[in-house]
């Protein structure tokens, strides 16, 4: 199938509720990708436009989310800034660069290191799919010595030092950084919470997870999109680690716990993830009860979570010429601080204050 260009530039939307597509005369952002795996051809999307026939032949999952479904030559969104991705780097998968430069046109270099990745960009990206962070810090201490902005996938990393250590190294070289989860800008959460007016006073948020870090880290990134920053301690429980986690957010009313229930296979009916023609999909979803009844979200899955995904290109790439972090780094800190505390109460079976961790 040939895509023509009528094809390829009809009815891009740009975000939704007021959101506007970007638009900057300056020249383009220039990225290095680190670690070519899912994340890296996702985002890929909204940095620039890919060739939708490499694109569905290097990466059928995404093209999917990204394409109309009627129309494999007709994206959905158009990139919202102007970028361009100019080096790719795999540290495990070396083929993996290639094919993500290749659905480029093979413009992209191919690096060889990870240092060169960070050469002659204006931001780096640290792409992370399904893994815990270990290596975020090493991935990204090269390119912030260098002074370059960077953007880091979630998780933040496997352990709050390490988070602290990445912020230390860009503060220490004169740069910015920043972390953000889909599920920390979804505005269909926000029109979620936008309702909790209507069964107010709200006593808990239930939330169905998944044990791993790269699950977990959307699932508490989607609480503090719903109930903001300010968790004052947690609770870890369950048999397995990262089981069962309680948050409890202070207020003038008792206030709110939120529950995560992250043994998604060991719950009737519920899952983090379900394939269909060979195309993994994800979601997750919410429920809020309160003395004046329950309210449900959607649920944000592969469609729907571009739409946070336009905003944080557009955060990334303001941050790349600006040199401004945007999002607080103590926000961006609390996800961590958040987990760490539930690994301490799990270990000393008992309710951790986040005060004791940050």
């Amino acid at each position: 199938m040939s895509c023509s260009e009528e094809d390829n530039n009809a009815n891009l939307p740009a975000a939704i509720d007021g959101d506007k597509t970007m638009t900057n005369s300056k020249d383009k952002v220039r990225i290095g990708i680190i670690r070519c795996d899912t994340h890296a051809f996702w985002y890929a999307h909204l940095f620039e436009r890919p060739d939708p026939e490499l694109m569905r032949l290097n990466h059928r999952g995404c093209h999917y989310y990204f394409h109309e479904p009627d129309n494999p030559c007709q994206e959905r969104f158009a990139p919202p800034a102007a970028m361009a991705i100019t080096r790719v780097f795999d540290p495990v998968d070396p083929a993996a660069a290639k094919t993500l430069s290749e659905t480029f046109g093979g413009r992209p270099r191919v690096c060889d290191s990870v240092d060169e990745a960070s050469d002659d960009v204006d931001l780096v990206y640290v792409a992370d799919c399904d893994y815990g962070g270990e290596d975020h810090l090493e991935l990204a201490r090269p390119g912030l010595t260098k002074g370059v902005p960077h953007f880091i996938d979630k998780p933040f990393a496997h352990t709050l030092a390490d988070a602290r250590a990445m912020i230390a190294l860009a503060q220490a070289h004169d740069t910015v950084l920043m972390c953000a989860s889909l599920m920390s800008y979804s505005p269909h959460l926000e029109r979620f919470r936008g309702r909790f007016a209507d069964i107010a006073p709200v006593r808990s948020v239930v939330v169905y997870g998944g044990w791993r870090l790269a699950i977990l880290y959307h699932v508490i990134s989607l609480i503090q999109n719903v109930m903001g920053p300010g968790c004052e301690w947690v609770e870890c429980m369950g048999p397995d680690d990262l089981n069962v986690i309680r948050l409890h957010y202070p207020n003038g009313d008792g206030g709110t716990d939120a529950i995560i229930l992250n043994s998604i296979d060991k719950w009737p009916g519920r899952h983090d993830h379900e394939s269909a023609a060979n195309v993994q999909h994800c979601r997750m979803d919410a429920s809020a009860y309160g003395d004046g009844g329950a309210i449900h979200s959607p649920r944000v899955g592969d469609y729907l979570v571009p739409y946070a995904g336009l905003r944080i290109v557009q955060m990334a790439d303001r941050m790349a010429r600006s040199g401004v972090a945007p999002i607080p780094y103590a926000e961006m800190l609390e996800p961590m601080a958040i987990i760490e505390a539930a690994r301490l109460g799990r270990r000393a079976g008992r309710r951790v204050a986040l005060e004791e961790v940050q």
